[in-house]
Parts: C-alpha cells; structure tokens; sequence
C-alpha cells in the first residue's frame, strides 16, 4: 500500500482520528526508555561541553552521569532492536486499519 496523497503525490500523509475501536500500535517501553535517554544523553553532553569551554572542565560527578546515561542508552538500544520485529508489525496492522488520511501539505481528506 502506498501512503501518498491522491491529490498532490505528496507522502506527507497522516490518519485521521476514527471513532469506534481502532487497533493501536504496540510500542515497547525500550523505545519510550531509548527516547528519554538519548534526550537525557544529549542534555548532558551538551552541559559536558558547555563546562570544558567556560570553566576549567567538566566535574566527575557530571562525567560518571554522563558515561552511565550512555551505557543506559546503549542497552535500551540494543533491547528495542530485538523489539523491533513486533513493533514493525504492529505497526503496519496499525497503518492497514486506518480508512481515512489527509495530506500535511495539502490538507486533503480521502477515504480508502
């Protein structure tokens, strides 16, 4: 199934919210932990840099934080690539249920 505006071949599309029940995807908590860790990740790195440019460097205690973020990161990672398979395929059954789209672009509605 191609997800393309009928209108403007646009793939900016997006499902329309649909009373009744409406399958929803499975999302792991790996994802929602990997999300929340590479913000947290890049937060720290950002204030790791920020302290060695204006100061005379980063402390430990924003280092040891920073290296267990990572390692935090780096499983969550490695627990949503097994994840990923029933995630991928949830997914797809959430996108073939949907029956009515509209374009981002422009702002066009159909039904399949």
């Amino acid at each position: 199934m191609q997800y393309r505006c009928p209108k403007c071949q646009s793939q900016k599309v997006i499902p329309v919210a649909q009373a009744g029940n409406a399958t929803r995807p499975d999302v792991p908590k790996s994802l929602m932990v990997l999300v929340f860790s590479i913000f947290l990740l890049l937060l720290l790195i950002i204030s790791n840099i920020v302290m060695w440019i204006f100061s005379k460097g980063a402390g430990t205690n924003l280092q040891i934080a920073t290296a267990i973020v990572f390692v935090i990161s780096a499983i969550s990672g490695v627990l949503f690539w097994k994840d990923l398979p029933n995630f991928k395929l949830s997914m797809q059954a959430f996108m073939q249920s949907q029956k009515a789209w509209k374009c981002r672009e422009c702002n066009n509605q159909w039904q399949i």
